[in-house]
């Protein structure tokens, strides 16, 4: 018996097909997943990163305020 399909045949079966392509559909989603997790992070270090430098603009502008 080949590797592959039956021995009439001598390729690729149906099955053997579906089963790669669900293979390669699944490496594809885990990639993007991989992706999304990665701009997620980044977005998260922006803002992080963002916030820090508006809390020392904010904490330099402090007014005193005007007491009656």
């Amino acid at each position: 018996m080949s590797g592959f399909g039956d021995d009439d045949n001598k390729g690729l079966s149906a099955d053997d097909l579906a089963l790669m392509a669900a293979i390669v559909v699944v490496i594809g989603d885990i990639l993007g997943l991989l992706a999304v997790l990665a701009a997620r992070s980044e977005k998260s270090d922006e803002d992080t990163a963002e916030a820090q430098v508006s809390g020392k603009r904010s904490r330099s502008k402090k007014r005193k305020r005007k007491t009656s």
